[in-house]
């Protein structure tokens, strides 16, 4: 009777334990919304910078010298406005690195590579698209295809008049460069994220990665309870763990290119491909007999504040 009601007992407890873990892998929004909102600043002067990305035939990798980058590792045509705020870390002259890559399979760029970027400037958050003042441009050129290139390069240069000023906090961070095991740390982190990734810890993510969250909220001048509430409708696929969602499988942490951006004060993995290290494949399901595949990833750039001695997402 004892052995019985003990049994009794464990299996409970263990219903219980189960029961909290999945409670504690459901993120409490209003902390988190708090928490970021905390992280942000109101600023009267709200200037938007923006890219218009037009490309085929080719991958393209912008990299705000001295920041980090944002890529179109698609192979075929991508047409976008990228924001570009968020990789401005203060205000000032400003210089924007342009890489083109061939597409996957290619060894040089081809007659096929085309790209166009259009830099803009406006004057508030809420500017129609015809108040965009245009500040720079560039083009690929023509005859890029004759020219046999494994990759072209150019920049282009514009003055960003940002409120804000995260290169303080950059200037204080360790310089990863001259830590002797900076890999070997930086290759754990990735892991601890894909961990949560796997086991769709949507809390702990969450709060892993609330400085880049914010940094994105703070730079598009997101500065209400609502306006960052509103910023997680979408759910990072990374951590969505919806029933229509199967077949989940996290990249393994190898096979990397790992690369230092803003004078060795951030540290990222990609794959050899350009894409995110931190990559997620699955099926997704739509109705009863309807299915396709997905791909995508986080880039994740990761830094050491002032004082401490682990990693934390920039």
């Amino acid at each position: 009777m004892v052995i019985r009601r003990f049994l009794a007992f464990y299996c409970f407890m263990c219903f219980v334990l189960l029961a909290c873990q999945a409670q504690d892998k459901k993120v409490d929004m209003d902390k988190l919304i708090k928490a970021e909102l905390a992280l942000t600043e109101k600023y009267e002067h709200q200037p938007l910078f923006g890219a218009q990305l037009n490309k085929t035939g080719c991958k393209m990798i912008l990299e705000i010298e001295g920041g980090e980058d944002y890529r179109l590792t698609d192979s075929t045509g991508e047409s976008m406005m990228l924001p570009l705020n968020y990789m401005l870390l203060k205000k000032g002259k400003q210089r924007l690195l342009v890489k083109i890559y061939p597409r996957d399979g290619e060894e040089f760029l081809t007659m096929h590579a085309t790209a166009s970027i259009t830099v803009y400037r406006a004057a508030g958050k809420n500017s129609e698209m015809g108040d965009y003042k245009k500040l720079v441009e560039f083009e690929l050129p023509a005859d890029i295809g004759s020219q046999k290139l494994p990759y072209y390069e150019a920049s282009l240069a514009f003055e960003a008049d940002v409120p804000y000023d995260y290169q303080k906090e950059l200037d204080r961070a360790s310089d990863l460069t001259e830590i002797p095991d900076i890999e070997k740390k930086v290759v754990n982190k990735y892991k601890e994220l894909r961990v949560m990734g796997m086991n769709c810890d949507e809390n702990a993510y969450s709060f892993d990665v609330i400085h880049k969250s914010a940094i994105t909220s703070n730079t598009l001048y997101l500065d209400t309870y609502d306006e960052i509430k509103k910023s997680y409708d979408v759910k990072r696929a990374v951590i969505d763990c919806d029933p229509a969602i199967s077949d989940r499988e996290f990249l393994p942490i190898e096979n990397y290119a790992m690369q230092f951006y803003a004078n060795g004060k951030l540290v990222a993995l990609w794959q050899k491909n350009h894409l995110p290290m931190f990559y997620l494949k699955a099926i997704i399901h739509k109705g009863t007999d309807k299915e396709r595949k997905f791909e995508g990833g986080d880039p994740i750039l990761l830094y050491m504040p002032e004082g401490s001695k682990e990693l934390k997402v920039w």
